[in-house]
Parts: structure tokens; C-alpha cells; sequence
């Protein structure tokens, strides 16, 4: 019995240790971009750095590459020494239009000439400064607007977002870790090995650093323990589902953006929200009930689904990431630019 055990875990062992051996080969579970933890996991780390009111913030001076997990893109970013994403400037210094929003805004997945922004400024001929930041919600984008509405006193602004995003962001913000950007619901679960971050997989002493460990060192581990876990926690019942919800939740979103609003006013500018496009029946009822939301105190917004509402956004989109690429940015920057143009030469 003794030596068919033996025997048994010898070639058990034997079997991972091929499996291992392949998939380092093949690159397959490789430690880089792409981890789940992260705020769509693209970032290169150190692109962001703590900051008092927003949590965290572009680095000022970061040059690196923003790179898919399934190598969809791989671009180059940099940050100018004002914290603001760096990209071409043809139109003339004045009158300024202030972008603000989240990796969306910021062009995550494309250069940073072919972002929206770059392309609003292309075509209608006015300045446009790129102050998006991935993953930030409408609080984030606020500590964002007062900071550089004194410093560039724009014309217009513009704040982009997604309603359901929004939601979830203002009740769970991401944070800054280790020159990384986490979830809050991982905060308190992860270890640096290496550079990177990983998860322990569990709360229990010895086992969950062990999982952390093990997704270090090996490509396998990588692969199988999050798999692993989350079959366990589907079996145990304890797989989480977002309740729906309700009026009070969309509230944080439409305050923020009618401080923007009043906040760009006050300092003589023009305000608009920019609602991006939806990803389903609930991005379309968060869409639709913000809306309803901002006409009621006459904060001026557009949806990009009524800009573009005969477009295949499978198109627009990369396929796994689903960040817009560059097709994507170059249709929301052209229907965006007659009314930014209006706005810019202080029409109503």
C-alpha cells in the first residue's frame, strides 16, 4: 500500500511538474498585466501614486506601456509634469476644453493621439486637455475638477462616465496599493511577490498566504487556485449577487455631476456630461434613470447611444477588454465635436 502511494504521488507530482514546464513554454499564466485584481489590469506599475483627495492619481513624469492580458494592445502612455495624460497639441493654447473621466476618457487601450479627446481637438480645432484616470468614479473626477479648474479655467468641461460604473465606484472606490490600482474588495487579501500582487485565496492563516505563494511562483497555480476557488464558493452558495438597485444609489452620480456643473459655472465655463454607450439591459436602466435625474435640475448632458444609435459598438470595442480602441474613439470624438465646438465658442 505503502509503495503504491509512493507511486501515485510521484506521478502526480511528475504530471504538474510537465503541466508546469509547458505552460511556462507557452507562456500561458504568465506573472504580468491583466490580473484581476486590478482596475482592469492593463496598468503598468507606478502609473499611479496615493493622493489625499481622490485616493490616487497619475504619476507626473510616468512613461510606460499599457498592455492587454490577451495582448489586444500594447501602447505606450506617458503622463505630463501636470498629472495630465500627454498627447498632441495642433489647436492653439485658448480656449481650453478640460476632459475628465475614467480609463475611457484617459483612452486606456489606445495612443493618446487617437483618443476621443485627441480627436475632439483635431476636429473642432480648440484644445483639449486629457484628464481621465482609470478607474475613477464621479467623487474622484470632483477632487480632479478642483484641482485644474483654477489652473487651466477651461471653457468647457467635459465629464464622461457610465451610470452603472459610477454607482458601483462611489459605494466601492478603487485604492491605490503597492504602485498598483485594487479593488476594495481585495485590500485586505493581497501579497507583493515579485512586483506583482496576488490574492490569497482564502482567509485562513497558513492556507491563504500559501495560495498567494503558490500564484507567485507558478504559472499552474496562476491558472488552477482562483478556478479553484471560485467553484468552491459557487458550491458552498457563497458566490455574491449585486442587489438591484434602487433610486438612492444613482443619487451620489447626479449630485456630483450637478457640483460639476456649478462648480465650471462659477468660474465662467460650460458644463456637459457625457453618458457612454450601454453594455446591456442594466447599463441602459442605470442610463436612462440618471438622466431622468439631470433634467429634473438642468445639469446638460448627452448619451452616446442617442449620438450613435445606428452603431455595431461590437465594432468599437476590443473584443475582451472592452475598452473602446480606436475605431471606438474616433466615432465618440467626432459626434461630440459640433456640440464641444457650440459650447467652446459660448453658444447655448
Amino acid at each position: 500500500m505503502l509503495k503504491k502511494l509512493a507511486l501515485s504521488a510521484f506521478s502526480i507530482l511528475l504530471t504538474l511538474l510537465a503541466a508546469e514546464a509547458a505552460l511556462r513554454i507557452l507562456g500561458i499564466g504568465s506573472a504580468g498585466r491583466g490580473s484581476p485584481w486590478f482596475a482592469g489590469g492593463n496598468h503598468a506599475r507606478y502609473l499611479f501614486q496615493a493622493d489625499p483627495a481622490a485616493g490616487y492619481t497619475l504619476r507626473p513624469g510616468f512613461h510606460g506601456r499599457e498592455i492587454a492580458k490577451e495582448h489586444e494592445f500594447d501602447i505606450p502612455i506617458a503622463v505630463d509634469a501636470r498629472g495630465l495624460r500627454e498627447q498632441p497639441h495642433p489647436a492653439p493654447p485658448r480656449p481650453v476644453v478640460l476632459a475628465i473621466g475614467d480609463s475611457m476618457t484617459f483612452g486606456e487601450g489606445v495612443p493618446a493621439g487617437r483618443s476621443y479627446s485627441a480627436v475632439i481637438e483635431r476636429e473642432a480645432g480648440v484644445r483639449v486637455e486629457n484628464a481621465g484616470v482609470p478607474g475613477y468614479s464621479s467623487r474622484q473626477m470632483m477632487a480632479r475638477l478642483r484641482r485644474f479648474l483654477p489652473a487651466l479655467r477651461p471653457a468647457v468641461v467635459v465629464m464622461t462616465l457610465s451610470p452603472l460604473w459610477d454607482r458601483q465606484r462611489c459605494a466601492a472606490p478603487f485604492a491605490y496599493r503597492a504602485g498598483y490600482l485594487v479593488g476594495q474588495t481585495y485590500l485586505d487579501r493581497l501579497v507583493l511577490i515579485g512586483g506583482n500582487l496576488y490574492l490569497r485565496e482564502t482567509r485562513l492563516p497558513v492556507l491563504g498566504p500559501l495560495t498567494a505563494w503558490l500564484e507567485g511562483h507558478s504559472n499552474l497555480m496562476r491558472l488552477a487556485l482562483p478556478a479553484l476557488a471560485e467553484k468552491t464558493k459557487e458550491a458552498l452558495g457563497r458566490s455574491r449577487k449585486e442587489p438591484a438597485s434602487t433610486a438612492a444609489d444613482y443619487e451620489p452620480t447626479v449630485q456630483n455631476l450637478a457640483e460639476a456643473r456649478r462648480l465650471t459655472e462659477a468660474q465662467g465655463g460650460r458644463f456637459l456630461a457625457v453618458l457612454i454607450d450601454d453594455r446591456g439591459a442594466e447599463f441602459r436602466r442605470d442610463r436612462l434613470a440618471v438622466q431622468e435625474r439631470l433634467k429634473t435640475l438642468g445639469v446638460p448632458f448627452v448619451a452616446v447611444d442617442d449620438l450613435l444609435s445606428r452603431t455595431d459598438w461590437n465594432r468599437l470595442r476590443y473584443p475582451r477588454d472592452t475598452h473602446w480602441n480606436a475605431a471606438g474613439h474616433d466615432a465618440v470624438g467626432r459626434a461630440l465635436t459640433p456640440k464641444i465646438k457650440e459650447l467652446a465658442a459660448g453658444r447655448p
